[in-house]
């Protein structure tokens, strides 16, 4: 079983998504502290042509784990979002459809976790180019350690043969130790694919709703093929 690991970004780009897709198992990387300023809480889009970024305002102090990160119940973070998300689909093929969308940002709690809106509108994305691969968050999988070493444990608890690392594993993963418990390490390179966006250059790297709103939804499947994999 080909396992991929990693955090819970907020409206994730179409790399994290076609990585998903390549596996059998997400395993959603949410017992580690939570990092402020990156993809868990937010994600950019573009309006009026800028990149620009969606927020949702949390509670999360210093070492908190990802699972443990709480929405903050601002009063304005939702009519605020709900603009900013709408003015970015206005005028694309996606304007119709965005109340699938907007449903799962409303269905979440006030104070809820982070997390569960996160993976709901993961699940959402990925429903949208057709991929289904079941999820295991490891805050619910009996794996301990740090960086390599979690990574292995948690391939081990979900009875692995295969671990798809993103690049950057490279620099951290142990692959020996990999070897040893009879686990295969690919490195997963996306290809960022264009597409009609209506500004040029083109901006990669937004979240995948850039996509989805703009291509074809037939079309939006072959987006998350455009990858190589590496063996060590």
């Amino acid at each position: 079983m080909r396992v991929t690991i990693h955090q819970p970004e907020h409206l994730p780009w179409l790399g994290l998504l076609a990585k998903v897709a390549a596996s059998d198992l997400w395993i959603v990387l949410d017992a580690v502290p939570y990092r402020k300023n990156y993809f868990q809480n937010r994600n950019r889009v573009l309006l009026d042509g800028r990149p620009t970024w969606l927020t949702v305002p949390v509670t999360a102090p210093f070492g908190t784990r990802i699972c443990d990160v709480r929405i903050c119940e601002m009063p304005s973070w939702r009519r605020r979002y709900r603009g900013r998300l709408i003015q970015a689909v206005s005028g694309t093929r996606g304007v119709d459809r965005i109340d699938d969308l907007l449903s799962v940002i409303d269905a979440t709690p006030p104070g809820g976790p982070l997390a569960d809106l996160n993976l709901d509108l993961a699940d959402w994305m990925l429903s949208q180019f057709d991929v289904k691969v079941p999820t295991a968050r490891s805050s619910e999988l009996d794996a301990t350690g740090t960086k390599s070493e979690l990574i292995l444990n948690l391939c081990r608890a979900a009875g692995a043969d295969e671990y798809l690392a993103g690049p950057s594993g490279r620099d951290y993963l142990d692959l020996d130790a990999f070897a040893e418990h009879g686990i295969t390490v690919r490195f997963f390179d996306f290809d960022h694919p264009t597409y009609a966006q209506g500004c040029d250059p083109f901006v990669p790297r937004l979240s995948a709703v850039d996509a989805w709103s703009r291509v074809p939804p037939a079309e939006l499947a072959p987006l998350l093929t455009r990858y190589r994999l590496q063996d060590v």
